[in-house]
């Protein structure tokens, strides 16, 4: 498709590390063609439609100033199953490096295409945090190239100081706690364990892949960050400071599709959730999603399970792999959950329209796994959360939320879920649970009956983020900066 040329053309490549990744990228185009700026939008043939379902959810003229370009993955080629396009879909740790591999054809042919290009060239390209070869395509080019993590600006910030200080490279043992003071008065104190990816062990597949992505972040133009600039007390301002470069919290992007599209026309288990939201008293139901990789132990799930059907609220449960669960697991779901919606605890098995669901007025309580993308989406929505971190920088976001802004409960998790990247090096949980039933319902009941606090500042938060957006707001600012630097 034909793009106009009157302002500076973006180049948006997501990184497919899962659709966590995809989705606020996706978004971050879509807000950029509502600046007037034209988008081209590259991914895979999987995650295409993806994508595109994101850019058809924008009001017309924005989508069509969004041209999605797809170029094929060589999954087979790296000897990756058919269709294998997202870290999150790999079957194996083994097939890791595989997959990166392949990442990096998928990057030269990207790069032929770009090149080949007559006109419509990029003025602009902004990279998912593990496409380091966007670097060389941008300065071929002789065109700004930013890197999108997927991460909020004071985590970026906490990874930052780590770096510089090297306190990880003296743990005594994972239990140790690091301090990272960098918000002062605010603590932020983690487990050795607790770390982010970047900091992983040696002999872990993943800390070369890191030490690769660190190279990259500080050889790029700038940063764009999914966030605000109320929400984290200045952290982008420090992390522009602290990495010599621009920094440009343009979030929370998901707001950009507020009002536009029904959920209840968008599939069954969308109406499904939505028609039983609107049976629910207000502020009374309890939200429990990991997100898209999220997924804990059978014993565990069984222990969040009986939490959940015996506490005193309503609960809409998303349950991810619920196909591959053992036996007996699946049995004691069906008997004590209701996938039909008749009963106090719906559980949905896959996919959940969560921003709708965050933002029904029937919801009260937000149990998170602390990934980035839906903190900020419970921030946007004005839920308080009890916390639940899983891996990544997930531990770093929940000392965010629980003590710097004062909007959540930690229930209580100290070791990392293993992940592909780690592949059984971080010590982390493997088959058992370390959170009972009572923990889990003791932090539910600090938000729902106990915390009038978090919810009055959730809604605070709530306005300051929609506020950001509009006209004159912080990040309505930092977006048109963004464009103007590519001018």
């Amino acid at each position: 498709m034909e793009i106009a040329t009157s302002k500076p053309h973006f180049v948006l490549v997501p990184w497919m590390g899962s659709i966590s990744h995809i989705v606020p990228m996706t978004d971050i185009g879509c807000l950029l063609a509502s600046h007037g700026a034209p988008v081209t939008i590259i991914t895979t043939p999987v995650n295409s439609q993806l994508v595109q379902s994101r850019v058809d959810r924008v009001s017309m003229p924005h989508a069509a100033g969004i041209a999605v370009t797809t170029i094929p993955f060589p999954a087979a080629e790296a000897g990756l199953p058919e269709g294998c396009e997202r870290l999150d879909l790999i079957p194996s740790p083994a097939m890791v490096p595989g997959f990166f591999g392949a990442n990096k054809k998928f990057g030269e042919a990207v790069a032929r295409h770009v090149l080949g290009q007559d006109a419509d060239r990029p003025s602009c390209i902004i990279a998912g945090m593990c496409h380091t070869w966007a670097l060389g395509l941008a300065r071929e080019l002789a065109v700004p190239c930013y890197i999108f993590h997927g991460f909020g600006a004071f985590a970026l910030l906490c990874i930052d100081y780590l770096y510089k200080q090297g306190r990880h490279e003296v743990l005594a043992s994972p239990d140790e706690l690091v301090d990272i003071p960098v918000l002062p008065p605010f603590e932020c104190k983690v487990l050795g364990r607790q770390l982010p990816p970047h900091f992983l062990p040696a002999t872990s597949m993943g800390s070369g892949l890191m030490q690769e992505v660190r190279e990259f972040d500080l050889a790029v133009d700038g940063i764009v960050v999914n966030s605000f600039e109320e929400l984290e007390h200045g952290s982008a301002a420090l992390l522009a400071a602290g990495a010599r470069k621009k920094v440009f919290a343009v979030g929370p992007v998901s707001l950009c599709h507020e009002a536009i599209l029904d959920p209840r026309a968008s599939s069954d288990d969308a109406r499904r959730c939505m028609a039983w939201l609107d049976a629910q008293e207000a502020k009374s139901v309890v939200y429990v999603s990991f997100g898209s990789v999220g997924q804990m132990p059978a014993a565990q799930l069984m222990q969040l399970g009986k939490a959940l059907v015996s506490c005193p609220w309503p609960t809409i449960w998303v349950v991810k792999g619920a196909d591959t669960l053992p036996n007996d697991i699946k049995e004691w779901l069906r008997e004590n959950t209701d996938a039909d919606g008749a009963g106090k605890c719906l559980v949905v098995r896959g996919w959940a329209p969560q921003v709708a669901i965050l933002d029904h007025p029937a919801v009260g309580c937000f149990m998170t796994h602390c990934g980035w993308g839906s903190t900020l989406e419970g921030v946007a929505a004005g839920v308080p959360m009890v916390t639940w971190p899983f891996f990544a920088e997930q531990f770093i976001n929940e000392r965010l939320v629980v003590d710097v802004l004062g909007i959540g409960v930690s229930v209580g998790v100290a070791r990392p879920t293993e992940n592909v990247l780690t592949a059984g090096k971080l010590g982390g949980v493997g088959g058992t649970a370390e959170v009972g039933a009572e923990q889990v319902k003791a932090a539910l009941k600090r938000v729902m009956d106990e915390g009038e606090h978090m919810k009055r500042k959730a809604q605070e938060f709530k306005e300051k983020a929609r506020a950001a957006l509009q006209e004159g707001g912080s990040s309505y600012i930092y977006l048109e900066e963004l464009i103007h630097s590519s001018v």
